[in-house]
């Protein structure tokens, strides 16, 4: 499991890395993450790591965890699967090494996307949007709405939560690289730039967001309605909230049970089933030219 520490603490990160790994009975558990400043790793992380259960602890991280777990140091011995969100860094790291290790999908830098309407509340939604800012320079930000009175009451309600966050500057620049309010002619056209975001988190704060949801095709988690708000799933929820970014939501699912198990075909045939079918499985064999493959089969047959 990497755990992200550079700008932020995540013991959260941690428990949801490690626990659907321990309830698909993985044998061995490691975690790396970075150390602070003061050249420790943040206490609340490490406390979340001894209740969730892990076997081993490295004080390492970027890019270099990420290499050091696919390959193997002569202090961290290799792994066979990496999961767990970071920085541009470790998600490009984790792409790298691919194939020389399985990865869960590609989750950082964060992102957030709010589809809203008319009815939306406007404090609501920019405090959402920076919620998701505030983890990077490279995090993104986006409101699609409908309603341009909403937009222009939701960019001023991020300048004033600006003047008391703490973290301000990079809340800034991550508006400043992504963030974007879009308005769209109808909500037809709302939902066709929501599919291709693909976004990481997508909050549906609309009239109807229940019957709204119902034309999401991509997205890593959807939270719906004024009240389920980001930090909702971050924490407390239940659903995973290491999830997919930068567009790849469209074919990678949030972080399960399922990526730490690997399944394998079993095949048994009697005689007489494997009888009922050996000369199709020639002729198939014998339309590709591979009658090595056909021989196989036939001499089960002969007389």
């Amino acid at each position: 499991m990497y755990v992200p520490g550079g700008k932020a603490a995540y013991p959260s990160s941690t428990l949801m890395t490690i626990i659907p790994a321990q309830v698909a009975g993985v044998e061995r558990i490691v975690m790396t993450s970075p150390a602070g400043p003061d050249g420790k790793v943040n206490p609340g992380t490490l406390a979340a790591a001894r209740i969730a259960g892990v076997d081993e602890i490295y004080k390492t991280g970027g890019a270099q965890a990420i290499a050091a777990l696919a390959f193997g140091t002569e202090s961290i011995p290799k792994v066979d699967k990496i999961v767990g969100p970071g920085n541009i860094f470790v998600a490009l790291a984790k792409k790298a090494v691919f194939g020389y290790v399985s990865i869960d999908s590609i989750a950082g830098p964060s992102e957030i996307l709010v589809l809203a309407d008319e009815t939306a509340n406007p404090k609501y939604v920019a405090a959402d949007l920076l919620s998701q800012a505030e983890h990077d320079e490279l995090a993104s930000a986006i409101l699609i709405t409908t309603s341009m009175e909403l937009a222009e009451k939701v960019s001023a309600e991020i300048d004033k939560f600006l003047e008391v966050l703490d973290r301000r500057e990079i809340i800034e620049k991550s508006l400043e690289n992504y963030g974007y309010i879009l308005v769209a002619e109808d909500m037809a056209s709302a939902i066709d730039a929501v599919n291709e975001v693909a976004s990481e988190h997508l909050e549906i704060q609309t009239k109807n967001p229940y019957e709204t949801m119902t034309y999401v095709k991509n997205a890593g988690a959807i939270f719906l309605g004024e009240y389920s708000s980001e930090p909702l799933g971050d924490y407390f929820a239940g659903p995973n909230h290491v999830l997919p970014t930068n567009g790849t939501a469209r074919f990678f699912s949030p972080l399960s049970v399922d990526d730490y198990i690997k399944k394998t075909s079993l095949i048994s045939y009697s005689q007489d089933a494997l009888q009922a079918v050996h000369k199709d499985i020639e002729l198939f064999a014998k339309k590709e030219g591979l009658t090595a493959h056909a021989n196989s089969i036939a001499v089960r047959f002969e007389d």
